[in-house]
C-alpha cells in the first residue's frame, strides 16, 4: 500500500497548496485511514485531483500542438521535444510516457471508489455526492479521451489500484481501441447523477486565494457532446453543446445576449470594448490607423472578470505564490525564464493566419498577429497567447491560465456537430458573419428578422434554432441578435460555399473542412489541433474516404517548409503514440 499512499499524498498535498478555505491541517493528511470523513475531506481530494491534472498541461498542449501543423521546434529545443516533432519518441521521452495520465486516472478511481464509501455510510449526502461524484468521474472521462487519441489503444481502468506497475500489466493484454474506448466513456458519463455544475458545494461558493472556482471544474455536458461527436452521435453532441449555448437566455433583453454568443459591435472612438473581436472604429472601416483588437484580451483577463466569463467556460489559474508551477513560460517565452523550445510553425504564420482577407481588404487575420503569436525578429515568432501575464523584468513571478473551453471552441465544435446532422447552412452562419448576419427576411412591417431556419417562420427545430432577431416594431430582443461568427468577430471575409457544392452531401464535406482550419485560426496553441485532426481523418476512414491521405496533407506543409521529412501517418495505427512507460 505504500505506492498508493504516495499518491494520496501527491494530490492531497496539491490540495492544501491550492486552496485555504478547506480547513484541514498537515497531521490530519499523513495517514490515508484518517481521510474521507467528511466533506472537506471530499473537497480537498476533489482539488487534489485538479492539482494532478494541472501537472499534465505541459504534456497535453506539447502533444496536441506539436504533433499538429500550428508548432515547431526552435533551436532550443530539448531531445525529448524534437522526438515528438518528428514522431521517434525513445524509451524515456517525458512526453510519451503516459504515468501523468494514470496519475490522474487513479487518483479519480480511488476517490470514486471512496465517494461511494462515504456516501453509504452517511457522511456524504444524496446531493453531496452527486455533485462530486460526477465531476470526478467526468475529469477520468476526459483524460481518458485525452489519453485515447494520443495513444489509441489504452488500457481502460476504473477500479482503484495500487501501483503504476499494476498499470503495466493491464497494458500488456487488456488494451482497448479508441472507437471502443469513447463507447464506454460515453456510457460512463451518460449514468452519471448529474451533468450540472456544482451548486451546492463550498468549492463554488467562495474565492480561493483570491480565485473563483466556478470555472476551474470541468463541464461535464461538454465532454459528453465532444465523446458524442467523435463518435459520430451529431444530433445528440449538438444537443448537449447547445445546452451550454443556451447560458443566458432566459433573461431579459439587457442581459440574454451575453453568455456564451460570441457577439460583434460596432465601437465608436474612445469606447472600452465589452467584446472579443477584431475591428475597426465607426466610420472609419478603411483606415489601418482605426485597428483595434479586443479579441486577444480574453487570454489577458482574469477568469473573474465579467466580461471573461461569456467567453470561458473551463479554465484553470496558475498562481506565483503556489504549485504547482506555471510550465508555459519555460517553453514559450525568449526573455527572462523562458527557453524559447516551442514557436508558431512558420507555415501556421505565413499560410494560415496572415493569409486571411479582412473585410475591409486588410490582408491578415488578427487573432494571429499580436495575439496569439508575436513576431520577435524577422522571421522568429513567440506563441504569445500564453505569455499575457508574463513579466519578463520579474522572471521568477511565473503566472497564467490553462485555457481549456471557451465560446469561440465551442461553436465550431457545434457547427462541426450541426453540419454533419444535415445543417450545413447553420454551420455556415457560425463560422462565418453569424445568425443575423445569414438568415434575413424581411416581413410586412420591413423589419428584418433572423433566425436559423429556410425562412420566415419556418425555423429549424432544436435543437438547431437560434433566434437573433432585433426589431422595434413588433419589439424582439432575441438572444443570438449579436451573434458575430467567428471570422465575423474577427472582422474577416466569410469562406463561402464553391460551386462545386451541388448536394447537400457536397456541402457537409466543404464544410468540414473549412470548420477544421477555423479552429486553427481561433483556437491556435490551446491544446486542441492533433484531436481535431485525428478526429476527421479517423471520420473519413470509417466512411471510405482515404483519411490518412488527409491526415497527411494537412501535416506535410509544416515539415516541408521546416526542411524536415513527413513522419510516416500513412495508415491509422502509425498515428499513435507506443504506449509504454518510462524504466
Amino acid at each position: 500500500m505504500k505506492y498508493k499512499k504516495n499518491i494520496l499524498m501527491l494530490f492531497f498535498a496539491s490540495s492544501l497548496i491550492l486552496t485555504s478555505c478547506v480547513d484541514a491541517k498537515v497531521e490530519e493528511v499523513l495517514e490515508y485511514e484518517n481521510h474521507y470523513q467528511t466533506t472537506a475531506d471530499a473537497d480537498n481530494a476533489i482539488l487534489g485531483v485538479y492539482g494532478s491534472f494541472m501537472r499534465l498541461a505541459e504534456q497535453m498542449v506539447v502533444l496536441n500542438e506539436l504533433r499538429g501543423d500550428l508548432m515547431d521546434v526552435t533551436t532550443n529545443a530539448s531531445q525529448d521535444l524534437q522526438e515528438i516533432n518528428l514522431k521517434r519518441t525513445g524509451s524515456d521521452n517525458k512526453y510519451a510516457d503516459p504515468t501523468q495520465f494514470f496519475t490522474v486516472i487513479q487518483n479519480c478511481n480511488d476517490i470514486l471508489a471512496n465517494f461511494d464509501i462515504m456516501y453509504k455510510s452517511n457522511k456524504l449526502t444524496k446531493d453531496q455526492y452527486n455533485e462530486r461524484y460526477s465531476d470526478v468521474a467526468a475529469m477520468r472521462c476526459y483524460v481518458y479521451l485525452q489519453l485515447g487519441i494520443q495513444y489509441g489503444n489504452v488500457p481502460y481502468i476504473t477500479d482503484p489500484i495500487v501501483s503504476i506497475e499494476d498499470v503495466k500489466k493491464y497494458s500488456e493484454s487488456d488494451k482497448i481501441g479508441l472507437d471502443e474506448l469513447i463507447k464506454k466513456l460515453i456510457t460512463c458519463m451518460e449514468g452519471l447523477p448529474t451533468l450540472d455544475d456544482y451548486v451546492n458545494s463550498p468549492l463554488v461558493q467562495y474565492t480561493l486565494d483570491g480565485y473563483e472556482l466556478n470555472k476551474f471544474f470541468i463541464n461535464k455536458h461538454l465532454v459528453l457532446a465532444d465523446l458524442y461527436l467523435w463518435d459520430g452521435r451529431y444530433l445528440d453532441a449538438a444537443t448537449q453543446y447547445r445546452k451550454i449555448l443556451a447560458t443566458d437566455e432566459e433573461k431579459g433583453a439587457a442581459e440574454n445576449n451575453d453568455g456564451y454568443k460570441c457577439r460583434g459591435w460596432v465601437w465608436k472612438d474612445g469606447e472600452t470594448p465589452n467584446t472579443f473581436q477584431v475591428y475597426y472604429i465607426r466610420y472609419m472601416w478603411d483606415d489601418l490607423n482605426s485597428y483595434r483588437n479586443s479579441w486577444c484580451s480574453m487570454f489577458q483577463l482574469p477568469a473573474e472578470n465579467d466580461v471573461a466569463k461569456c467567453e470561458w467556460i473551463w479554465t484553470m489559474s496558475y498562481d506565483k505564490s503556489f504549485a504547482p508551477t506555471y510550465p508555459f513560460i519555460s517553453l514559450f517565452a525568449n526573455e527572462g525564464k523562458g527557453t524559447y523550445q516551442l514557436m508558431p510553425s512558420t507555415y501556421a504564420v505565413d499560410s494560415l493566419w496572415e493569409n486571411q482577407v479582412q473585410k475591409n481588404g486588410f490582408k491578415f487575420d488578427g487573432r494571429g498577429r499580436n495575439s496569439s503569436f508575436k513576431q520577435v525578429a524577422p522571421g522568429q515568432y513567440v506563441v504569445q497567447k500564453y505569455l499575457y501575464n508574463y513579466d519578463s523584468s520579474k522572471p521568477f513571478e511565473q503566472q497564467g491560465r490553462l485555457f481549456l473551453y471557451r465560446a469561440g471552441l465551442l461553436h465550431l465544435r457545434y457547427a462541426e456537430a450541426a453540419n454533419r446532422a444535415g445543417y450545413p447552412k447553420l454551420a455556415y452562419a457560425l463560422v462565418n458573419q453569424g445568425i443575423n448576419g445569414t438568415f434575413k427576411w424581411d416581413n410586412v412591417g420591413n423589419d428584418s428578422i433572423y433566425q436559423s431556419g429556410y425562412g420566415p417562420g419556418k425555423p429549424y427545430p432544436a435543437p438547431f434554432y437560434l433566434d437573433g432577431r432585433n426589431s422595434d416594431n413588433p419589439y424582439y430582443r432575441s438572444p443570438w441578435r449579436d451573434n458575430a461568427g467567428i471570422r465575423g468577430r474577427a472582422s474577416l471575409k466569410s469562406v463561402e460555399f464553391p460551386s462545386t457544392c451541388t448536394t447537400t452531401n457536397d456541402s457537409i464535406q466543404f464544410m468540414e473542412k473549412v470548420i477544421l482550419q477555423e479552429c486553427a485560426l481561433e483556437t491556435g496553441f490551446e491544446g486542441n489541433r492533433w484531436g481535431d485532426l485525428v478526429r476527421i481523418a479517423h471520420r473519413m476512414n470509417k466512411e471510405g474516404r482515404d483519411g490518412n491521405t488527409f491526415l497527411n496533407d494537412n501535416l506535410k506543409k509544416k515539415y516541408q517548409i521546416a526542411g524536415e521529412a513527413l513522419p510516416d501517418y500513412s495508415s491509422e495505427d502509425k498515428w499513435f503514440l507506443p504506449f509504454r512507460f518510462n524504466n
